[in-house]
């Protein structure tokens, strides 16, 4: 016999307090009788607040009644041996926490081994992970023995948990694979379990730390020297102090100490430290997921910066080139929807916009009219700064009663973003930051280049080149995010942050397999790119609370009737007869009296 919500057998520790009504008896009342012979047997015993037990029989049938009730709640079920089986293991980065000296996928492995030795001689067992999707590992079914090898090799992969309907994944791998039985081990709670579906949960909370983000890049386009900000997060009810260190090709570079609060984030800076091909950050904590105590990023591609310079006056964007690290590309408005536009870090709309906001980070120097950005007001001169943002890279080392713009139209923003600089007619720049891309609108124009002849102006030109290089710096990607090929040719392979080597095939776009934190070395026409890959899911690094799964038991499989039989409706239909049995019986029994006096007669004098 089974139960499907064992949960419920906890009430059972509960019937005892049915005997506390029948232990206390009424507080004796003062009453004048003619003589006291009549009570002396019992009034000792009605003077204590708890007297003998003396259990009538109505509280036999309560005290059944009440078990049937937790009884059908717990839902029982006849189950014979299933011969058709499916396990769902979850491999998710989380399966990797370790408890007790054991990791949860290894405490998972264990279950399923319990799972397959409950089979009977005949029975044949289907495997399937929930990561990168959920999917059967092997062609055919498995016999008891090739099933618990096939478990035992199952590994965890660095990603998050699958967007996975459980519930609907489950019964549907019932009703279509004719499972009797499918099993989810996981390390999430069990909600509700079915008769064809079950969960069996592995692990307990624990707190964690964990390095959440990692950026490098050069500090500017003149400077080799680089810089790197990190973000570590708490996950515990404590604060915590830890070392993060910033490490390349295995030797640490610099550190620093945080004080992280309870819930709290903590972010720490590097600055001036030496070029290197891959950078990597570590905490110094020994939490229960090693796998989060670390983080991967490349250094930035290329020192200068590619500008497309989109404009009816090319003689003003020119002026760009005498800038050190820079290099422009200028065209007529009317060339750019024909032009190619890939590799380029920046383009530049100066008096001209695109019929779409470019995938380029980009500049609009005073965009006519028709723009769907800003609109424009009337026109200034010499106009006034009256506030700007600070601190931002934009602001930098600019003495603004100095910056004046000879012409400007202030600007009235149409999309969400942040006003940087700003005159009392309004805006005069613009900035949207958006994942993987910056935006920046001005409505005066600081071209051209003219270096120390506009000092104001020209700083202020450096500091937006800098900010829409720094836009490009190594963000490292998600594991489970395909790494891009470009035409790759035969002897062409990829090294994963395990060492194994793939050859890649020409015809073949990207790689799709980075489901393992670190970095990947690809190998192309003789020359080697590197790309980072971490884990970027903070519900997987939070191993306090995980999602309960819960089972609805919608749809089962058509097998299931043959290896379980309910019997809780039967206890539910006898608990009601017994509720009404129980009706009818006490009421009379409470009527009756409860001293029993055999009548003496009474002697009177005459």
């Amino acid at each position: 016999m089974e139960f499907l919500n064992p949960a419920a057998l906890l009430g059972l520790l509960a019937l005892p307090l049915l005997l506390i009504p029948y232990l206390i008896r009424r507080k004796p009342r003062r009453m004048i009788f003619s003589s006291l012979l009549l009570f002396l047997e019992d009034g000792a015993e009605a003077s204590r607040p708890l007297g003998r037990i003396n259990l009538p029989p109505i509280f036999f049938l309560q005290l059944l009644l009440l078990a049937l009730l937790i009884l059908a709640l717990s839902e029982p079920v006849f189950s014979v041996r299933p011969t058709s089986v499916a396990i769902v293991l979850d491999n998710s980065a989380s399966m990797q926490a370790v408890q007790g000296g054991k990791t949860r996928l290894a405490l998972a492995q264990e279950k399923a081994g319990a799972v397959i030795g409950e089979l009977g001689a005949a029975g044949k067992v289907d495997l399937y992970v929930t990561t990168p999707r959920l999917a059967k590992i092997q062609a055919a079914g498995l016999t008891a023995g090739e099933a618990k090898s096939a478990v035992n090799n199952i590994k965890a992969n660095d990603l998050g948990d699958s967007p996975i309907d459980y519930d609907q994944a489950l019964s549907q791998l019932a009703r279509e694979q004719k499972y009797e039985r499918v099993y989810l081990i996981t390390d999430h709670p069990a909600g509700n379990q079915t008769a064809a579906t079950r969960v069996i949960s592995v692990g307990q909370p624990r707190d964690n730390l964990a390095v959440t983000a990692f950026d490098v890049r050069r500090s500017s386009l003149i400077n080799s020297r680089m810089e790197a900000s990190a973000v570590v997060a708490n996950f515990s009810a404590t604060n915590e102090k830890v070392t993060i260190s910033l490490k390349a090709d295995g030797s640490a570079l610099a550190s620093r100490e945080l004080s992280i609060g309870a819930d709290k984030t903590a972010s720490a800076t590097f600055e001036g430290f030496p070029e290197h091909p891959s950078y990597e950050v570590e905490i110094d904590a020994r939490d229960a997921l090693a796998l989060d105590n670390r983080r991967f990023a490349v250094a930035p591609g290329a020192r200068n910066l590619r500008i497309l310079a989109v404009t009816p006056r090319p003689q003003a964007a020119n002026s760009l080139k005498s800038i050190q690290g820079v290099s422009v590309d200028v065209i007529a408005p009317a060339d750019y929807a024909k032009y190619e536009r890939a590799g380029y870090g920046l383009e530049i709309f100066h008096f001209a916009t695109p019929a779409r906001l470019p995938d380029n980070p980009s500049l609009f120097i005073l965009p006519p009219e028709s723009n769907s950005l800003v609109d424009l007001g009337a026109p200034i001169s010499n106009a006034q700064i009256s506030n700007w943002r600070e601190p931002h890279e934009l602001t930098r080392y600019i003495n603004f009663s100095l910056f004046r713009p000879t012409y400007a139209r202030p600007l009235k923003p149409q999309i969400a973003g942040d006003v940087i600089i700003e005159s009392p007619q309004g805006a005069l720049a613009f900035a949207v930051q958006r994942p993987g891309s910056r935006y920046l609108i001005l409505g005066f124009d600081p071209l051209p280049y003219l270096g120390r002849e506009n000092l104001p102006m020209s700083i202020f030109t450096l500091n937006l080149l800098d900010w829409f290089f720094e836009s490009g710096g190594s963000h490292s990607q998600a594991t489970g995010e395909p790494i891009p090929l470009i035409a790759p040719q035969a002897g062409d392979f990829l090294t994963t942050p395990v060492g194994e080597k793939t050859a890649l095939k020409p015809s073949v776009g990207y790689y799709p397999s980075t489901f393992t934190q670190g970095i990947y070395r690809l190998s192309h026409a003789g020359t080697s790119e590197l790309y980072a890959r971490n884990l970027d899911d903070l519900g997987e690094s939070d191993l306090r609370a995980s999602t309960a799964i819960e089972l609805r038991g919608e749809s089962t499989g058509s097998g299931s009737a043959s290896v379980l039989f309910s019997f809780w409706p039967y206890l539910l239909l006898g608990s009601l007869l017994l509720l009404i049995l129980e009706w009818f019986i006490n009421p009379r029994l409470s009527h009756l009296p409860s001293l029993h006096l055999r009548r003496r007669p009474l002697l009177s004098r005459r």
